[in-house]
């Protein structure tokens, strides 16, 4: 299975990352959502034990995420921090400032309260990134409250207002797939999502959770950094 795979739907090309990351070639632009940076030490603060490797694992991953795409914008989507400031956000600090050449944007999320006065993060609602592609951070039309993960443009279950021809590529929704096997045998992944007009990305936080996200669509789920196609429609 590969680390990476291209795909295309519609007339955008999309890469996936087997980190959970997405790239848009023609955009020069990498995707990442739902971090929650932080998480482990707002736990550990509040007495919730929390392995002390987490913190580095994420630093790890999201340095070879921007090493991987050099010089190329960069869109968190939603949710880069968990809860209030601590030292676990500072030292995202450094590690994005290590990184000049790329320009960093966060899309915000309902996690993102306390921002920061940070001069390498811009922060905005959302972002039209190009005349095809919207960025949010959580799909049109989610209400939890409802069990409703999205809405279709103008459909008939209210509807959002995303123009048609304009694919959004949002996060917030965590999605995963349930995998059976033989006998009782069952693996939750996660897993990025594709219709005819909306993208949701996976965490890339490795401190999450996933919810199985069950919408006929096409679906790539991931296992230990690579990346593979499932079928169409689950």
């Amino acid at each position: 299975m590969p680390t990476s795979l291209e795909v295309c739907h519609g007339e955008a090309r999309f890469v996936l990352n087997g980190d959970g990351s997405l790239y848009l070639p023609d955009q020069h632009s990498l995707l990442l959502a739902d971090l929650h940076w932080g998480k482990a030490t707002h736990f550990r603060k509040a007495g919730i034990p929390t392995p002390q490797g987490i913190v580095t694992s994420n630093e790890q991953r999201l340095r070879a995420a921007l090493e991987r795409h050099p010089n190329s914008r960069v869109f968190f989507l939603g949710d880069l921090f968990h809860s209030t400031q601590n030292s676990e956000n500072y030292r995202l600090r450094s590690l994005l400032e290590d990184y000049p050449e790329h320009r960093c944007t966060l899309v915000l999320g309902n996690h993102d309260r306390d921002l920061p006065p940070w001069d390498c993060l811009a922060f905005c609602e959302q972002v039209q990134l190009d005349e095809r592609i919207e960025l949010r951070h959580e799909p049109p039309g989610c209400d939890f409250d409802r069990q409703v993960p999205f809405a279709e443009p103008n459909g008939e279950d209210g509807g959002n207002e995303t123009a048609r021809g304009t694919r959004v590529i949002a996060g917030h929704l965590h999605p995963a797939v349930l995998l059976r096997g033989a006998g009782k045998g069952r693996a939750r992944i996660p897993a990025f999502f594709f219709n005819h007009w909306l993208t949701v990305l996976p965490p890339f936080g490795t401190f999450t959770g996933h919810h199985v996200l069950k919408e006929p669509g096409s679906y790539y789920g991931l296992v230990d950094g690579q990346v593979f196609a499932l079928n169409d429609g689950m």
